[in-house]
């Protein structure tokens, strides 16, 4: 799915993406064409427009590490032509891969990501599979929710979670899939490799990321970190603005360049 009109911005989604692809739900695809419409807003009134693509991993493909699930959006990039590419938490894994490997990637930005997860982001993606591996949906989902997603919004999207809880037929294999690539992913050996513009965008109060991270993955890559104090994975719904002009901005300054 997409918005907007320009050059395009392709956004590789998180670990959650097997629970709930783009066109899978109607509901959810109109949550994801309104990101895609907001952040080709915010690219516009930077004088950089662009056309947001928003595309899920390929659920069917079987691969298992961030190169291999790389390697499924190259057929994206041989019909979109040249990108920037938006990873959006895990999504910055797939990301980093991809601008390794294919040189149509013009820039990356890491949104909610760094070259690796914390300790703490580790631990609960295992509990995340465990839960996956034992049939506790309600609280995968449950889990999932709380971490994107604070106060009022919290309270407001957990009544759309609740038909997932009771489906019968999960996506178990994938979820899981994506659960031990983003686990045992580390891109710091070679991050300064990749000589593509970079931006990376974190909150002080991740629940996946340290700050640490976040400034080491920027400085690795050559790029600037716009740090969110106080935030979490929540900003990107709760105040995203925070994070969709940054990027509009370094894509500004990458045409500028």
């Amino acid at each position: 799915m997409s918005y907007g009109t320009g050059p395009p911005l392709l956004v590789v989604p998180g670990v959650n993406d097997p629970l709930l692809p783009a066109g899978s739900r109607a509901w959810f695809d109109g949550v994801l064409s309104g990101y895609c419409y907001r952040q080709a807003r915010a690219c516009a009134a930077a004088g950089v427009p662009r056309t947001v693509w928003y595309v899920s991993r390929p659920a069917a493909s079987g691969a298992a590490t961030a190169a291999a699930m790389a390697d499924g959006y190259r057929a994206v990039l041989d019909e979109l032509g040249p990108v920037d590419l938006l990873g959006v938490s895990m999504g910055g894994f797939v990301a980093l891969e991809l601008a390794r490997g294919d040189d149509r990637v013009r820039s990356v930005t890491l949104a909610l990501a760094a070259a690796r997860l914390s300790r703490h982001g580790r631990e609960s993606l295992e509990t995340w599979d465990a839960w996956a591996r034992g049939g506790q949906w309600a609280k995968v989902y449950r889990a999932g929710l709380a971490a994107v997603t604070s106060g009022w919004w919290s309270r407001l999207t957990a009544p759309a979670i609740r038909p997932f809880e009771r489906l019968r037929d999960h996506p178990t294999e994938a979820f899981r899939r994506s659960l031990a690539v983003a686990t045992r992913f580390d891109a710091m050996p070679w991050l300064s490799e990749l000589s593509v513009p970079s931006l990376v965008v974190g909150g002080t109060a991740d629940p996946f990321f340290t700050t640490t991270a976040f400034a080491t993955t920027a400085d690795a890559l050559g790029g600037r970190y716009e740090r969110l104090n106080g935030w979490g994975h929540d900003v990107l719904i709760d105040d995203g603005r925070r994070v969709d002009e940054p990027i509009a901005r370094f894509l500004s300054r990458c045409e500028s360049a």
